[in-house]
């Protein structure tokens, strides 16, 4: 996978081609929050150690600057309300100024979701998810007092045990930084980054890691021909919608991968998200053995589909160690990647071998040496 990356400068270009190819900056925002809302929820409840009481709603405090980011905060806010859960909103800067930005504040208000102004006293405890919607390409510099402020509450709830979101990037660096001398030390640091259609330039500097947390890029339908579609791939979160994946004619690993997280996320198939790796050792086994007896039968279609059936136990189990945070799919792949060159020197090496026993001797003693090691 390659890290692509777009500038401030040119995201607003793509912003403009793609408004006036027909997809408005509306809808734009309007995909930007929704697959937000969804990423959010779909982490939010993937990483809880056991189900949510019932008898008590999820909460998420938005933090909205007056710009267009705070326009993609408000849509989170609308949706997450409709989902069921307690929303509040923090206007950090006053109210928004943007035309969509205004349209969606509306909407939020219309619903009655509770709304904080500058300067005001942001009253109850820290809430289950803070989203930081505050400032996004266009920050350049420092924050000023309220966005100082508003970093700081941001904080204080992380640290009491809030998981913090931020929309496109942490507010408080700017977007095309390469240089953390030049970063306000008190950018709010994220437990996970949804940024919108490709990663920024600071996405890639070493430094952002601190602030970004786990980095998610979302496809808000920009017109990218620079962009391949591998770079928005992020294992463990479906990056397409159950619509997109169901009117598919080809399907590639990743989609598949995609399928599967589908299959786990809050909305999908209750049997997949009751699974853990314990529960899932029998299928294993069964299907593994089911295909072997396709192979020892020289039955080439049934062997397809028995692989498959192995495939998904694979997948399936990346995709509770992804939301577990032990490993993901690309984990797996890179692990098996490396031991297959590391074991093989005679191919990817300048070793030579002259026999089928001299080959497995000689994995046997590279494996022996890995053990001990």
């Amino acid at each position: 996978m390659s890290e692509y990356f777009v500038s401030c400068d040119r995201m607003k270009e793509l912003e403009r081609a793609t408004d006036a190819s027909g997809l408005s900056y509306y809808q734009m925002m309007e995909n930007a929050g929704t697959i937000a809302a969804n990423r959010i929820v779909e982490i939010t409840m993937a990483t809880r150690k056991r189900p949510h009481p019932s008898e008590r709603q999820l909460s998420a405090r938005i933090y909205c600057g007056k710009g267009n980011n705070g326009g993609d905060g408000f849509v989170v806010a609308r949706l997450l309300a409709q989902k069921g859960w307690n929303v509040d909103l923090v206007l950090v800067d006053g109210e928004p100024q943007t035309p969509d930005a205004i349209a969606n504040y509306k909407l939020t208000q219309g619903m009655g979701i509770p709304a904080t102004m500058p300067g005001d006293t942001v009253s109850g405890g820290a809430p289950d998810v803070v989203v930081d919607a505050i400032y996004g390409t266009g920050f350049h510099g420092r924050l000023r007092e309220q966005g100082a402020v508003a970093a700081a509450r941001i904080a204080r709830a992380k640290a009491a045990g809030a998981r913090v979101f931020a929309l496109d990037i942490p507010s408080g660096m700017g977007g095309d930084l390469t240089d953390e001398s030049e970063l306000d030390e008190r950018c709010v640091r994220a437990d996970v980054t949804i940024t919108f259609h490709a990663k920024k330039r600071v996405h890639l500097q070493p430094f952002a890691k601190e602030y970004c947390g786990q980095i998610i890029v979302a496809d808000i339908g920009i017109v990218d021909d620079e962009m391949d579609a591998e770079d928005a791939f992020v294992p463990g979160v479906p990056s397409q919608t159950k619509e997109a994946l169901s009117n598919k004619d080809i399907y590639t690993f990743h989609d598949f991968v995609d399928i599967v997280a589908q299959l786990r996320a809050p909305d999908g198939c209750v049997w997949d998200r009751a699974q853990t790796h314990e529960t899932l050792t029998k299928y294993m086994t069964e299907e593994a053995q089911e295909a072997v007896e396709a192979m020892l039968k020289g039955d080439d279609k049934n062997l397809c589909e028995e692989l498959g059936d192995v495939l998904l136990q694979v997948v399936l189990n990346a995709q509770i160690g992804t939301e577990d945070g032990a490993f993901t799919i690309d984990d797996v792949i890179q692990g098996i990647s490396e031991k297959m060159i590391r074991r093989h020197p005679w191919v990817f090496g300048d070793v030579e071998v002259d026999s089928i026993d001299e080959n497995v001797s000689l994995w046997e003693e590279i494996k022996k040496r890995e053990k001990e090691s």
